[in-house]
């Protein structure tokens, strides 16, 4: 996520003085319009954005010395279940990810009490391949599958979390089958991630802290030029205000790709319709033209351009001179 800052149009837009005022990554104006591209319609998103967008892979990634691994990071085991029918047996699937986070300290040379170090057994761009499929029944017994282990191409992550799950499951320790659930079998998606949050939509609960992790330091994209801001005329003359959040991939050489534009509403809030949508769409137009035409200093990660996602708050607002 960036850290934004306001960028302002290059003059008042009307007689009354009113202002677009569009909040970006930084104030660099003057880029060349945004050629054609075919974007799709508004698409409306609401949560938090999934994570990485890119594996930490190529050349420039693969020369990164130690010394670059600045950055000492908690990763977290996360239980999530897919099927809204199942979801009776989150608090179960929670104690599991427990356990198996446990299991793996163990199997790092740790203590339940302390985080072990990832080193030597995984590493920042391997650890994160961790993705297991556990078919949990309610005899107590389990199946796993590997899942296709994206963004990262290693399968180290998902090797060890296999272990930690066979160990548990070995101790007589997987899911106990809550009284209502009726079913015989559920499916629990374990996932290790650099966070404490879940970064799926559909995942709820805690992650448990597993093991410490060296990385290199991650830069976000910064602004270096954008086209020319203009307020909606029809929104300007009402007195109209908008505020909207883009979200957005920006490429390896610092571009926004067209296909990649979400606008992400406020969660628990009911969607805009009837005259409120047309508003929004108004703003959204401009918005998005004014992403598209913007370019970029690309994200970077130890110093290597990174296929990086942002959201970017922009805020147009009308200010009207005392008359």
């Amino acid at each position: 996520m960036t850290t934004c800052a306001h960028l302002r149009s290059p003059a008042p837009v009307g007689a009354l003085g009113s202002l677009a005022c569009v909040l970006l990554a930084a104030c660099a104006p003057n880029a060349p319009a945004p050629g054609p591209a075919v974007v799709p319609a508004v698409q409306f998103v609401e949560g938090p954005a999934p994570e990485p967008t890119q594996a930490p892979d190529g050349p420039c990634f693969a020369t990164l010395p130690d010394s670059l691994l600045t950055v000492r990071d908690t990763v977290y085991l996360h239980a999530l279940i897919l099927d809204p029918t199942a979801r009776a047996l989150l608090v179960q699937a929670d104690l599991l990810a427990q356990r198996v986070a446990y299991r793996l300290r163990r199997l790092l040379g740790g203590r339940l009490d302390s985080l072990p170090a990832g080193e030597p057994a995984v590493t920042w761009r391997t650890a994160l391949g961790g993705n297991l499929r556990v078919k949990a029944q309610r005899d107590g017994g389990a199946t796993w599958q590997e899942l296709l282990p994206m963004p990262f191409p290693d399968t180290v992550g998902t090797r060890l979390l296999a272990r930690a799950v066979d160990s548990v499951v070995a101790h007589g320790e997987m899911v106990a089958w809550p009284p209502e659930v009726k079913r015989d079998f559920v499916e629990i998606r374990l996932a290790l991630a650099h966070s404490a949050e879940p970064s799926f939509a559909q995942a709820i609960g805690a992650g448990f802290p597993a093991f410490l992790l060296r990385r290199p330091a991650q830069e976000p994209p910064q602004l270096l030029a954008h086209p020319p801001v203009h307020y909606p005329e029809e929104m300007r003359r009402a007195g109209i205000e908008g505020h909207l959040v883009v979200r957005v991939i920006i490429d390896a050489q610092g571009r926004p790709e067209p296909g990649s534009i979400q606008f992400v509403w406020p969660q628990g809030r009911p969607r805009p319709s009837g005259q409120e949508l047309a508003e929004y769409l108004e703003f959204a137009e401009v918005s998005r033209d004014v992403v598209l035409g913007s370019r970029y200093e690309p994200g970077r990660l130890g110093g290597c351009p990174l296929r990086t996602r942002v959201e970017i708050p922009l805020n147009y607002t009308v200010e009207l001179r005392p008359t």
